[in-house]
């Protein structure tokens, strides 16, 4: 009887482990269910355009609260935007410094820029900054399925990079759906 006993036990035991890992096998195999359209989250970004000296231009697509670079001859500028009522966009800007062989950043200002072009010099760059769209959404299931890193060169070779999206006179990088459009004359 007692043989019997623990010959069922062992078997019951071993049966319901055996289909316990089967269920979590089964269960792990499924998808969760994808959020209808209207569910999807979105993230606040800011496009900006940048006019270099001659003529040449980047257009940057830049989450809010994420820096993005500018760099041509060894000179380096760190730009995070932040947006502001009415259509404003902050911009704190940190510059490169060397010491010792290392590099480090340093706080240059901060910036308030709109729609018309607002002139920022610093580190030895001289540019314009223009918000082209200070209420950009972009999905963030967009957005997780593109680098969020991206450099491009403008045609004077000033590298731009850290934006989801950037855009020059020379060169573009960024997913499929970046909006590229070649600027006219800034807005005065």
């Amino acid at each position: 009887m007692f043989k019997v006993h623990r010959i069922v036990k062992g078997t019951t035991v071993t049966l319901l482990t055996a289909l316990g890992f089967i269920m979590i096998v089964w269960a792990h195999g499924r998808s969760a269910p994808q959020p209808a359209r209207g569910e999807t989250d979105s993230v606040k970004a800011v496009q900006l355009r940048i006019t270099l000296e001659g003529g040449h231009w980047a257009n940057i697509t830049q989450l809010e609260g994420v820096a993005f670079t500018i760099e041509r001859d060894g000179k380096k500028l760190a730009i995070t935007p932040y947006i502001r009522d009415g259509g404003k966009v902050e911009l704190r800007i940190l510059k490169a410094v060397h010491y010792n062989g290392k590099e480090t950043m340093e706080a240059a200002g901060a910036l308030s820029v709109g729609k018309g072009l607002t002139e920022l010099k610093g580190n030895g760059l001289a540019l314009g900054v223009q918000v082209l769209d200070a209420n950009k959404k972009l999905r963030s299931d967009l957005l997780a399925a593109s680098a969020l890193t991206c450099c491009a060169k403008t045609c004077d070779g000033t590298l731009v990079c850290g934006g989801v999206c950037v855009c020059t006179d020379c060169g573009r990088c960024g997913p499929n759906w970046c909006d590229c459009a070649i600027p006219g004359p800034p807005d005065e």
